[in-house]
């Protein structure tokens, strides 16, 4: 037998003499096997069918267990019957207390909860981890959100040169550059020389990233040899080179989440390029990215997707087709980062 105390919270185990036990069962809502009963209670061919009907199918299987079970189903029933009158099962109950055990347990969470995170903080720490350039949270307008000092820095943007490309565009030459994005700008914004060396920045970028190639384990890449990257940089200043393999790989490798850096860092570049609506078609052409993945990196800096404006098309005299097809990528405030997800809560 099982004597729990409730003043101190103790269950003693005793050896009980055999004696009769009456007592009344909880209420339970009825199975299929006890509404059976239902039309048996009360008829004189069946006088146990009123006392049946009070158990419950567990209790019924107890008792057939105890009367005609083996000694290894007895001392398993014995073990529930033990476990369920203990005082964890009885802390609930009025007068009850919780054993020494429990309360340490219980008092020891709460010590540890008390300097846990709270689920703004891990987003704010989650969002921060993320592989994109640092947004500024207190612009009040959108030049401010990603700036050429945040996205360049002003000690590497003074050595970008662009006289070449003026000289040539005053010429009346074509400037023939490895991305389809940059050279359809260059003339464009050929007065505009803030523009003109985030155009060169962002060529180097896009250089920076095709002149690599996979390494084999998921989107890691490896870089070529030192003078095969100058080259493929356009034999760009040392300073700007070394710059670059600094803050985007290490050890001659691209990791993946630097791989994903360099991608966000060139969407943001172009939002202050195309006054921060881009039209991605060219740039998803020249990273040779599927356009779900193109979208997925404008909205990892905070952008918008959009349809192609109609009056654009129109403009453009394009087929609505094609423009189906091409989407705009708008940066607004506030930005629009994707939510971070924790899972569901239990």
């Amino acid at each position: 037998m099982g004597v729990f105390d409730p003043e101190t919270g103790k269950l003693e185990i005793v050896e009980g003499r055999k004696m009769i036990v009456r007592g009344v069962v909880r209420a339970h809502q009825a199975g299929e096997d006890d509404e059976a009963l239902v039309g048996l209670v009360g008829h004189d061919c069946i006088p146990e069918a009123n006392s049946l009907f009070q158990m419950s199918r567990k209790d019924q299987r107890n008792e057939q267990v105890q009367a005609f079970g083996t000694k290894k189903a007895k001392k398993a029933l014995a073990s529930m019957t033990e476990n369920a009158i203990g005082p964890a099962r009885t802390a609930g109950t009025k007068g009850a207390k919780v054993d020494r055990a429990a309360a340490a347990i219980l008092a020891s969470m709460a010590d540890a909860a008390a300097g846990m995170a709270t689920r703004d903080q891990l987003s704010e720490a989650a969002d921060a981890a993320k592989p994109r350039p640092r947004a500024n949270p207190n612009a009040t307008v959108v030049q401010d959100a990603y700036t050429v000092d945040s996205l360049i820095g002003d000690d590497i943007f003074k050595y970008l040169e662009v006289l070449d490309w003026q000289e040539a565009v005053k010429k009346g030459q074509q400037v023939r550059v490895n991305s389809r994005y940059v050279a359809g700008r260059i003339q464009a914004f050929s007065s505009q020389i803030e523009k003109l060396k985030i155009l060169r920045y962002t060529l180097l970028l896009i250089d920076f990233y095709k002149s690599s190639k996979p390494g084999g384990r998921g989107k890691t890449r490896k870089l070529p040899k030192r003078e095969d990257l100058r080259k493929a940089m356009g034999n760009t200043a040392e300073t700007i080179v070394e710059s670059i393999k600094r803050k985007f790989s290490a050890s001659g490798e691209i990791s993946a989440f630097n791989v994903d850096l360099i991608i966000t860092h060139i969407a943001a570049l172009t939002c202050l390029v195309d006054n921060f609506e881009v039209d991605m078609w060219d740039l998803r052409q020249d990273l040779d990215l599927e356009p779900r993945q193109m979208q997925q990196y404008f909205q990892e800096i905070g952008a918008k997707i959009r349809a192609f404006p109609e009056g654009l098309r129109k403009k453009m005299e394009m087929e609505k087709s094609v423009a189906s097809q091409r989407k705009i990528a708008k940066l607004s405030l506030p930005l629009d980062f994707p939510k971070v997800s924790f899972g569901r809560r239990v």
